[in-house]
């Protein structure tokens, strides 16, 4: 992708770019990136608005005031990405049967999120808004859930998640059984058969 010399681009179908060429201070509408590979890029101060990023790596992308509206993942790679970095006005972004590694979402307003069929490890929710978020079929390995709002969130399905009732809001979220039982951890109560 050469951008040097341009700065807006709309309804553009990208596929198998390599990272290459400066993707700092560009806008992005209705576009879709198709087996990209971003990895280490920097999208700093850019805006990316009604987006799909379609099987795509995204690790180590720097994101220091980027702009995502209405932006999806499916079935990328996101490794040490920090979204606190990112705009966060008017963020809204989704992920579905994604990798989501060592990510940052702390302190961000994710209302309604979707990370549907995602593996979601070591990641931090720390103080995030997550209510109504949708994390069905998900595998949270080691992500962390502290002072969050989970309200009416969707954990059907969702496994080896590590969330504490005690300084969460869970209220009105959705648990499947066995995994719902890890609830318990934090009351330190025993379950027999």
């Amino acid at each position: 992708m050469n951008t040097s010399d341009q700065d807006i681009f709309e309804d553009i179908e990208f596929k198998s770019l390599k990272g290459e060429g400066d993707i700092t201070s560009k806008s992005f509408y209705d576009c879709v990136f198709i087996d990209c590979d971003f990895s280490e890029s920097d999208f700093s101060g850019s805006l990316f608005s009604d987006c799909i990023f379609k099987t795509s790596n995204l690790s180590l992308v720097k994101l220091a005031d980027t702009k995502l509206q209405e932006v999806r993942f499916e079935g990328c790679k996101l490794m040490g990405l920090d979204f606190n970095q990112a705009n966060k006005l008017l963020m809204e972004i989704g992920f579905i049967e994604s990798q989501i590694l060592q990510c940052n979402f702390a302190s961000l307003e994710l209302h309604g999120a979707e990370f549907r069929n995602c593996r979601i490890y070591q990641s931090d929710f720390y103080k995030t808004n997550l209510s109504q978020a949708d994390f069905s079929g998900s595998d949270l390995r080691d992500s962390i859930f502290e002072n969050t709002n989970l309200s009416g969130a969707d954990f059907k399905q969702a496994i080896n998640y590590s969330i504490n009732p005690l300084i969460n809001k869970i209220k009105k979220a959705r648990f499947s059984i066995p995994d719902a039982l890890r609830l318990l951890d934090a009351l330190e109560v025993i379950i027999e058969d």
